[in-house]
């Protein structure tokens, strides 16, 4: 029964991630490139966080996890280009 709530907390805990990320994508969206890092940046402090205990397939979880915490330093290092680009268009 432990392990069931122990799932069930990670799973919780994930989809509350993934809100965020989305609410993130909506943020870039409107062009709110600060926000949506500052968003980004709190995604990726509560996936190092993250417990996944004595879970079965915890090794593929945490290669998961890490492969997301890449993908999220990726978006951070391309939003910087997107804000140089966005300020080369409006004085271009």
């Amino acid at each position: 029964m432990d392990r069931l709530v122990e799932g069930l907390a990670l799973v919780e805990e994930v989809n509350h991630l993934i809100e965020n990320l989305q609410e993130s994508l909506e943020l870039f969206r409107r062009g709110k490139n600060d926000s949506a890092l500052q968003k980004i940046n709190s995604v990726e402090d509560d996936i190092e966080d993250l417990n996944v205990g004595n879970l079965p397939d915890r090794d593929q979880i945490k290669k998961k996890l890490s492969d997301v915490l890449t993908h999220l330093e990726w978006v951070r290092k391309n939003s910087d280009r997107v804000k140089e680009g966005e300020s080369d268009y409006r004085h271009g």
